[in-house]
C-alpha cells in the first residue's frame, strides 16, 4: 500500500509556516531522537531549497533510492524533491534552508547557477581550491548574520550566498570533470564488468552495481552509454548472452544445463530471456549454427557485441 508522503511548508515537521519571499532558516542538525529512528522520514518542502552540511558520524541518504552518505559532505535538495535521512546518533552537521523565491532572487543573474543546483547533488570529494571546510565556513557566516541585528545585514547575507553557491557550482564543474575523464570512466567501466562476471544474471539491479562503484545510477548508464552505446542493463544482457553463445556452440551442454550454468532460475526463463535478445531459442540459435557449411558461416551466428571496449579505444566526450 502506498504510503502518504509528508508536505511541510516549513523545515521539517512544521506544516502550519506561512513562507515569505525571504524565508530563511539555520540549524544545527541534531539526530531525532528514536522516535523517528534516528532521522527524517521521507517528506517534501514544496517552496524550499535546502543544504545539509553533514561533517562527521554516519548518514543515509533517500531519494528514493537509499545512499550511504560519506562525511564530510554537501547534500543538496531542491523544492519539492522527496528526501529522507537517517543518522547516527553522533552525527555532526548544520542546515540552511530557503525560499525558492529567495533562491531565485540571489541567482537571477546567474541561471546557469539556478540550473545546476535543481538537481539533487551529494558532494563529497572536495578540491584544493573548494574544501568542505570553505562551504562550511560560509554557512556559518550566513548563520551568524541571519541572527545578528548588523547594519547591511541583508547586503552581507547576499555577498555570502552567492560565493556560497559559486563555491558549490565550481565544485560541480570539477567533480564533472574528474568524474568523466576517459581514465577514470574507464575504470568504472572495467569493475562494472568484472561485478557483472561474479553475479548471477539479474541477481543485481543496475542501482545496486552503482551503489558499489559508489557512484550513481545515471552517471553508469552514462559511462555505459559513452563506452558502449548501451545502457548498463543492456551491457549485462549481452554479457550473458555471450556466454550462451559460447555453451551453445563449443559445448555439449544441454540447454536446461547451460541454463543452470548460467544460474538462470529455470531454463524457461532462459529461453524466454535468449528468444527476447536474439529472435531465436537456445535450440534453433545451436542447430542453425551446427547446419551452417563452414565456420565462416558459423561465425554469422555472433553473440551482441562484447562489452569489452577495442583496443586504441578512444573515450568520446560524455554529454
Amino acid at each position: 500500500m502506498a504510503t502518504d508522503i509528508a508536505r511541510y511548508n516549513g523545515i521539517y515537521g512544521d506544516s502550519k509556516a506561512q513562507i515569505s519571499h525571504d524565508y530563511l532558516q539555520s540549524q544545527l542538525i541534531v539526530p531525532r531522537q528514536r522516535l523517528t529512528d534516528w532521522g527524517l522520514k521521507p517528506h517534501l518542502h514544496e517552496n524550499l531549497f535546502q543544504l545539509f552540511f553533514l561533517e562527521a558520524g554516519r548518514a543515509s541518504f533517500k531519494a528514493p533510492e537509499v545512499v550511504e552518505l560519506t562525511t564530510p559532505c554537501l547534500v543538496i535538495i531542491p523544492a519539492n524533491t522527496v528526501h529522507g535521512f537517517t543518522f547516527s546518533p553522533q552525527v555532526k552537521g548544520r542546515t540552511l534552508t530557503l525560499s525558492e523565491a529567495l533562491l531565485d532572487t540571489i541567482l537571477q543573474a546567474a541561471p546557469g547557477v539556478l540550473v545546476e543546483l535543481n538537481t539533487v547533488h551529494i558532494l563529497s570529494d572536495f578540491s584544493s581550491e573548494v574544501s568542505f571546510a570553505d562551504l562550511l565556513a560560509l554557512e556559518q557566516q550566513i548563520h551568524e548574520e541571519i541572527y545578528s541585528e548588523l547594519p547591511g545585514k541583508q547586503l552581507a547575507l547576499n555577498g555570502y550566498f552567492k560565493l556560497l553557491f559559486v563555491k558549490i557550482f565550481r565544485l560541480l564543474h570539477h567533480n564533472r570533470r574528474k568524474e568523466e575523464s576517459p581514465n577514470r570512466a574507464l575504470h568504472y567501466f572495467r569493475e562494472f564488468q568484472k561485478a557483472i562476471e561474479r553475479t548471477a544474471p539479474f541477481d543485481k539491479k543496475i542501482s545496486e552495481f552503482a551503489r558499489e562503484l559508489k557512484i550513481t545510477q545515471v552517471h553508469l548508464n552514462r559511462i555505459c552509454q559513452a563506452v558502449k552505446g548501451k545502457t548498463a542493463q543492456q551491457i549485462v544482457q549481452a554479457h550473458t548472452i555471450r556466454k550462451a553463445h559460447n555453451y551453445l556452440l563449443y559445448t555439449s551442454l544441454s540447454v536446461a544445463e547451460i541454463a543452470y550454468e548460467l544460474q538462470f532460475v529455470d531454463p524457461g526463463y532462459f529461453t524466454r530471456f535468449f528468444r527476447k535478445q536474439t529472435g531465436l531459442s537456445p535450440g534453433a540459435y545451436r542447430a542453425k549454427a551446427y547446419r551452417s557449411e563452414s565456420p565462416a558461416k558459423a561465425a554469422t551466428l555472433k553473440p551482441p557485441e562484447s562489452a569489452e571496449p577495442p583496443t586504441g579505444f578512444i573515450m568520446p566526450k560524455l554529454s
